[in-house]
């Protein structure tokens, strides 16, 4: 029965050896593999981003198209009050009241609205006092007219540009490299 428990031991420690010798985790994560894990991530948001930078600017143009309807609202809403009232005095008022209130979608610290100055994410309110009526643009990033309207009371004719050919026209561009 020693006999048997002494070999036993033995056993076990020439089992046990070799395991002290084998030093290497065969689980064990190495340099490569996290590297080959990173490249692949990096790659598949490379393949995702395009998608999400055309939304972000779809948001961005959607908010100068209304933007530019508050105003006409707005100025349609102040010309019916009071038809006597000048152009210019209408998109002065109109935009000093909406500054306060609405943002501009592409760079806040320009305003959202500006009487015939263009930048970037501004409405550009023309007032004409000659012909008592007032063009309201609005502009993508790109420099692409979304919007003009043009006022004059009573009535108003509006051009819109349907964001979804713009999202098509972007990815054109791209494919053709341009």
């Amino acid at each position: 029965m020693d006999e048997n428990k002494t070999q036993n031991i033995e056993n076990s420690s020439a089992d046990k050896a070799p395991e002290n010798k084998q030093d290497k985790n065969p689980n064990k994560i190495t340099i490569f593999e996290v590297f080959v894990g990173l490249l692949l991530v990096f790659c598949i948001g490379l393949y995702l981003s395009p998608n999400i930078f055309l939304k972000l600017d779809n948001k961005r143009n959607a908010q100068m198209q209304t933007n530019a309807s508050i105003f006409t609202s707005k100025a349609l809403g102040e010309f019916s009050s009071n038809s006597k009232i000048k152009a210019s005095d209408v998109a002065k008022k109109i935009c000093k009241e909406l500054n306060a209130v609405n943002k501009n979608p592409y760079d806040k610290k320009n305003p959202a609205y500006s009487i015939k100055d263009k930048c970037l994410g501004c409405v550009v309110i023309t007032p004409d006092d000659f012909l008592n009526s007032v063009a309201v643009e609005a502009y993508s990033n790109d420099n692409i007219l979304l919007v003009r309207t043009v006022i004059q009371p009573p009535s108003f004719v509006t051009y819109t540009r349907d964001l979804t050919s713009l999202d098509a026209e972007k990815k054109k561009g791209k494919k053709d490299g341009k």
